[in-house]
């Protein structure tokens, strides 16, 4: 497929790394449809965008804790642009707390804009990316290999986004019931093959499709400490400043940018990654390991 012909929904893109993203598409040539909060931020990167080489960049501004915003996300950028081929989940929020400061309120709040708006996103996605054979690139975290102190919440929402990733990157799996002579249910987890149709299968049988079977490819990226507004909402900028000092890699002495991550999504997006699929990439120039052996 053309790189420049593409079609890319990218979310929480008005700054840090939806932003970066969505400028080096640009560079592609891809069509953008951008979204987030802040509408003067927006048209600050659609603007970029259309220097960097876009030739057209639909700006919504949306809640992603509510549907019917997503859903109008979806309408326009289908009623714009006709197709999709990729989405990019990158919007998140980060929410610093131990669990004696732990309230559903914050939970569900980060929940629903971490998890939820991914996965509903993806849900109403789909049928447009089976048209394209298109793909789905999700932003995860480091988060998801190490602990840190005070990112449990944060960490859950990532972690299950890693999962979701694996999930609608997998084959196609059929779970049903068998019932043996003893009248004994059990669960049985067999592939849909010729020789599967031997078996057995009660009628309340039930289904995960994976997206797979559609040519549609599904990754994540997980990135470490990188230099974003997001922290300097919780923390002051020494101690930001601080942490990506402490963070800083062996590789070439610096943590990641949100150029590198940028770069990651689109070779993800692109057909060079044809055979790329289920994997939750970190980037982070090796510290993750280097901290394993420490």
């Amino acid at each position: 497929m053309d790189e420049a012909c593409k079609v890319v929904l990218i979310t929480g893109s008005s700054r840090g790394i939806g932003a970066a993203i969505a400028e080096v598409f640009a560079k592609q040539g891809a069509l953008l449809s951008i979204t987030g909060r802040n509408k003067d931020k927006l048209s600050e990167v659609a603007k970029k965008c259309k220097e960097n080489g876009s030739k057209q960049v639909l700006e919504t501004i949306a809640d992603l804790t509510k549907e019917e915003d997503m859903n109008k996300l979806m309408e326009e950028t289908i009623k714009t642009f006709g197709k999709l081929d990729v989405l990019v989940n990158n919007a998140a929020m980060l929410h610093v707390a131990s669990v004696e400061d732990y309230t559903g309120e914050s939970f569900d709040k980060i929940l629903s804009v971490n998890l939820k708006a991914p996965i509903y996103l993806t849900k109403i996605a789909k049928p447009h990316l089976v048209l394209t054979k298109g793909n789905i690139v999700n932003m995860s975290s480091i988060v998801t290999t190490r602990t840190f102190e005070g990112y449990f919440m944060y960490g859950i929402t990532k972690s299950g986004i890693n999962y979701f990733t694996k999930t609608t990157a997998a084959r196609t799996i059929r779970y049903f019931l068998k019932i043996d002579n003893f009248c004994k249910m059990y669960i049985y987890i067999g592939y849909r093959t010729d020789s599967e149709r031997r078996c057995f299968y009660i009628p309340h049988a039930f289904y995960f499709a994976g997206f797979a079977k559609d040519g549609i490819r599904c990754n994540a990226i997980c990135p470490g400490l990188i230099a974003t507004d997001i922290y300097l909402n919780f923390m002051p900028k020494e101690i930001v400043e601080t942490a990506l000092t402490a963070e800083a890699s062996l590789l070439n002495g610096k943590v990641a940018t949100v150029e590198d991550v940028a770069n990651m999504a689109v070779f993800l997006a692109s057909e060079k990654a044809a055979m790329v699929t289920g994997e939750c990439i970190v980037i982070d120039g090796g510290r993750f390991i280097t901290k394993i052996n420490e």
